[in-house]
Order: C-alpha cells, then sequence, then structure tokens
C-alpha cells in the first residue's frame, strides 16, 4: 500500500458527509457560530504532503478531539492524481474553476468542488512548490481581510503579492481565485517541496489549527481578527518583477536553483552550452523549472509557459500602493 493509499483511507474511515455531492470532503458543524471555514489538499495531486495534517485533524474533529464551534469543511481535490503521483490526469484542475471547465477528469472535479468552495466564507488552500524552498509562503492577491487572516495564522512570514485586481494566470481560475470573486477570503499557502516530509506536515498542522482557533474568536467577535493580526509580525511583501518565458525549447536553468534563492542583478541562471538567461534584477528566485530533455537538448512538451521568476520586495506597504476598498 502506498503512503497516499494509507492517508486516503484514514480520511475516508472518518470522514462525515456534509451538504455536497463530492465524496472526499468531510463536514464539521460546531453549531455555535456560522462561519464556514473551507480547507482544500491535493488540488494538485503530487503536492500531498499535507495530507497527514488534514486527516488528522479530520479524526480529531470527528472524535471529539478537538473543539471547534463553527462550521469546516476540508477536501482532497486530485487524489486519483496523487496516487499516480502527478500534477493532474488531464488538465490543470487549479485553472479550470471556470464557467466551461471542459470534460475532463479535472473539469468535471471542478463542477463538484465549486459548491463547496461557494459555501466558504474562508478558504486556504494547502500547496507544495515543485523544488525546495527555504521558506513557506503566501501566494495570492492582496486585500485587507485576507492580509488580516494570513499575518493572524502566520503560516508564513513572506507573501508573494499583487494588486487585487490582477489575475495569476489570465484566463484560467484558481480555486482561491473562485473563492475571492464572490467577496470571500481565498488564501494559498505554499508549505514547501513536494511530497511527504515532516516540514510540511508540521507547517499544514500548525496553519490548520491556527485557521480553527481564529475562526472560533472571530465567531464570537469580529474585532477578533483585527486585534490578532495586529498581535503578529507583519508579512514581508515581495512581488514577481520578472518573469523569464520558456520561448526556446533549448532554455535550461543551472543546476540547484530552489525558490526564494537571493539573485543579483546580471547574474547568469542559465546552464553552460544553452541559451543565456541572466536576471535583469536583484530578488529571489521563485518557481525555477526543470523539465525533462531530449537528447538533443530541446525540453519535452509540452513546455512550461516559463522557466522561472523573480520576485523582489515591494517599495511600500501594500496599502499605500493599491486601492483595496470594499477587500
Amino acid at each position: 500500500m502506498s503512503d497516499v493509499q494509507h492517508w486516503l483511507d484514514r480520511f475516508d474511515a472518518v470522514r462525515q458527509a456534509g451538504p455536497f455531492a463530492y465524496p472526499r470532503h468531510h463536514h464539521h458543524d460546531g453549531g455555535q457560530h456560522d462561519l464556514h471555514l473551507v480547507v482544500g489538499a491535493v488540488v494538485h495531486g503530487d503536492e500531498y504532503g499535507s495530507l497527514p495534517a488534514v486527516v488528522q485533524a479530520v479524526e480529531a474533529l470527528s472524535r471529539g478531539e478537538r473543539a471547534f464551534g463553527g462550521k469546516v469543511t476540508f477536501f482532497l481535490g486530485n487524489p486519483e492524481a496523487s496516487l499516480a503521483d502527478r500534477r493532474f490526469l488531464e488538465a490543470d484542475l487549479n485553472r479550470v474553476f471556470v464557467e466551461d471547465p471542459g470534460d475532463s477528469h479535472e473539469g468535471r472535479r471542478s463542477a463538484l468542488l465549486r459548491p463547496i468552495l461557494d459555501a466558504a466564507d474562508v478558504f486556504l488552500d494547502l500547496h507544495q512548490t515543485i523544488l525546495d524552498t527555504d521558506r513557506p509562503f503566501y501566494i495570492f492577491p492582496f486585500g485587507i481581510a485576507g492580509w488580516h487572516w494570513a499575518r493572524a495564522i502566520a503560516g508564513a512570514t513572506a507573501w508573494v503579492t499583487r494588486a487585487p485586481d490582477q489575475s495569476f494566470s489570465p484566463g484560467t481560475c484558481c480555486a482561491d481565485e473562485y473563492v475571492r470573486l464572490r467577496e470571500r477570503v481565498g488564501m494559498t499557502l505554499e508549505l514547501g517541496e513536494k511530497g511527504f516530509n515532516d516540514v510540511a506536515a508540521e507547517r499544514a498542522a500548525t496553519a490548520i489549527d491556527r485557521l480553527l482557533t481564529l475562526a472560533d474568536e472571530v465567531g464570537r467577535d469580529g474585532a477578533a481578527l483585527e486585534r490578532a493580526a495586529q498581535a503578529k509580525p507583519e508579512l514581508e511583501f515581495v512581488e514577481t518583477r520578472w518573469r523569464c518565458t520558456f520561448d526556446d525549447p533549448h532554455m535550461r536553468l543551472r543546476d540547484g536553483l530552489v525558490n526564494f534563492q537571493p539573485v543579483a542583478q546580471g547574474e547568469v541562471l542559465s546552464a553552460p552550452s544553452t541559451p543565456e538567461i541572466t536576471a535583469p534584477c536583484d530578488g529571489f528566485l521563485l518557481f525555477p523549472k526543470y523539465p525533462g530533455y531530449q537528447a538533443d537538448g530541446s525540453a519535452i512538451e509540452p513546455r512550461p509557459g516559463e522557466i522561472v521568476r523573480i520576485v523582489a520586495p515591494l517599495a511600500q506597504h501594500p496599502l499605500d500602493l493599491w486601492d483595496v476598498s470594499g477587500s
């Protein structure tokens, strides 16, 4: 039995169905307040490092070992892809929360998950990066409510953010974006390198526990959210300054690049004897890609749209940069 199957079996053994058709969810209603949390895992199938934390939280709630007075729904987005150790089977699930997602495995799944997301007041999507990262980080657009929740939960100290109206990938829609379009809080937390590891499991468990604790405080007193946020250190806000599109199939990064690795302007990021990739600014690397390559040195298709990006600290606090009224 695979480790993924072990955790899926444990989830299935204790999960309690709520008012949703999708089978792989657990719903808890503490009956004390109406705030509804939603926690997503394995939306990308090969990012299953949060499974232990999610399953253990579900077990604690279902057995009465963990109290929570509001509503919380946990869902496993693409466990079929997890069992195959693949990001997705036919289409990227985290891009197809759109009006017409298509008749793929992931398109059909998004239709089943949307009612759960429609019910969310606060959505926390647990993800992992393909490669290692020297820190966990949030990644979603800035908004006042999201800022307060992210800061108060303190699942990470860094936040890769952008203007409130800026999409992550134009023409698509991620799960957290789907929630934000409904004027609710949608957050994505990147826990670290994909796969099972103690660091990812601990970070996920801490974020879930703090989310539940905070939600009970907010359910009793709405003003508790801002107080809890102000009691935690301010987040480090960074934004994307440069994206290197994967224009040439022979482009290749030099070995060993990881997420949030410092980089200096003019630094060569490409491998020897390949099309040169030079950092145009100081900052930190984000989402470096190492696809498979063929014998002729060209990347196996379909290759990613970009091979790496650079993020750097915002010049000012987001409140001073962008119009966030009503967010």
